[in-house]
């Protein structure tokens, strides 16, 4: 069993015409590459035509079972405004965790505003997940989003679920240094083998080595994600069987991990 737990809905590189159209290929996608079960992430900016918010999301999710959502607040439209909403979501489990994204918007993981949803999500016990490393054509982003700056959130709040996305590409040796010790990380791999960042973080092989030492390291701790539509379904389960893992820790990593994360069981 395989879970995608990084997914957007939008429009990219023209494959749909419109954001049903998006969510019935990702639909074709999870089917044709054996993907049982997935998170969507919508996206912190509203009503837009080319990527699904909160609202579009639960519209387009409708009653399927093996399909979840994560909350992504708007740090710089309403700081910390919108906290009782998305403790109300998530207590009522209509939202499995939290997404930030420092490097897409102007704000630093330890920005003020951010802390009460890390307190009410610690409180909950439900993840919280951080947009790190480079966007595509801007390095510059990635000052806002160093894991320097998540490594001291995950030690003033050592209970909360924290998960790095994207393993700060393309310095992931650094950050896996900045965040060995730290066991309340987690690492989802979306991204990570997309060419573009495969070719700038140092090749297959530097990807595949710092993959396979965080596995070793902390096998219950590495959650299966794509970024799909931006980045492919298929690349990524062939990376992670390029690793040739033993199945017990291949099946963390595919599913087991992501549900014990996230609370939720697709066989239940």
């Amino acid at each position: 069993m395989i879970i995608d737990s990084h997914v957007h809905i939008s429009l990219y590189e023209g494959n749909a015409k419109s954001l049903e159209d998006s969510f019935g290929l990702f639909l074709k996608e999870m089917k044709k590459n054996g993907v049982s079960g997935a998170i969507i992430i919508p996206d912190n900016i509203e009503n837009s035509l080319n990527i699904v918010d909160f609202k579009k999301a639960v519209e387009l999710i409708g009653d399927r079972k093996n399909l979840f959502l994560l909350g992504s607040p708007q740090i710089i439209q309403r700081g910390s405004s919108e906290l009782k909403k998305y403790e109300e979501l998530l207590k009522t489990r209509k939202i499995l965790g939290l997404k930030f994204f420092p490097g897409h918007d102007p704000y630093f993981p330890t920005d003020e505003r951010c802390l009460p949803y890390y307190e009410v999500c610690e409180k909950i016990g439900a993840p919280v997940v951080f947009h790190t490393g480079e966007n595509s054509g801007d390095d510059s982003c990635a000052k806002w989003n160093d894991p320097i700056y998540i490594a001291e959130i995950a030690r003033k709040y050592p209970k909360l679920k924290i998960v790095i996305t994207h393993y700060y590409w393309p310095k992931m040796d650094y950050c896996y240094e900045i965040t060995k010790n730290l066991p309340n990380i987690y690492f989802e791999i979306a991204a990570m083998a997309d060419s573009e960042v495969v070719e700038k973080s140092g090749g297959i092989d530097k990807v595949k080595k710092i993959l396979f030492k965080t596995i070793l390291d902390r096998p219950d701790k590495v959650i299966f994600g794509t970024d799909w539509p931006m980045c492919k379904i298929e690349d990524h389960i062939k990376l992670i069987q390029s690793l040739h893992l033993d199945k017990t820790t291949e099946s963390k990593v595919f599913y087991k991990n992501s549900e014990k994360l996230y609370g939720f069981n697709l066989n239940s």
